[in-house]
């Protein structure tokens, strides 16, 4: 990707993730549709279920680092560690929200879309690209199988 389509990815998921009303559960439902075509992993499972219980939120900091371990093995699969970065998005996402200081980063969440735009090119799938839209809400002016 050139620099400017880059940007505009980046600007696009800041926006994306600045206009949700419940941004752990949304994520959630971004690594859900992300999920379906990909698997689950205990970790995988356990941040669904965070994202869909607010008491379970302040545990943020927990799963993510959870689903960080696991992660570290992914790294030669692309697209197994892009859902992992989903993952550990719902649980920096759910700590800012209810747990305790430190706080993750403020703009964790601007990465949701770039990343699951990237998964969606990398898998290859249409199935899992209008999945992904719709959990997402949107894609870039350029969707996924368009030249970027």
């Amino acid at each position: 990707m050139s620099g400017d389509r880059t940007n505009d990815i980046h600007q696009w998921g800041r926006s994306l993730f600045e206009r949700q009303q419940h941004p752990v559960t949304w994520a959630g439902h971004v690594l859900e549709a992300a999920s379906l075509s990909l698997g689950r992993t205990t970790e995988i499972e356990a941040a669904l279920k965070m994202a869909a219980d607010q008491t379970q939120w302040s545990r943020g900091r927990e799963l993510f680092d959870r689903v960080r371990r696991s992660s570290l093995g992914s790294e030669g699969r692309l697209a197994e560690h892009l859902l992992f970065r989903l993952a550990e998005l719902v649980g920096k996402l759910a700590h800012n929200v209810a747990g305790p200081y430190p706080y993750f980063d403020h703009h964790a969440g601007w990465q949701i879309g770039p990343i699951a735009y990237r998964l969606a090119i990398e898998v290859d799938d249409s199935a899992l690209q209008d999945r992904l839209a719709s959990a997402l809400g949107s894609w870039p002016a350029t969707g996924p199988g368009t030249a970027p």
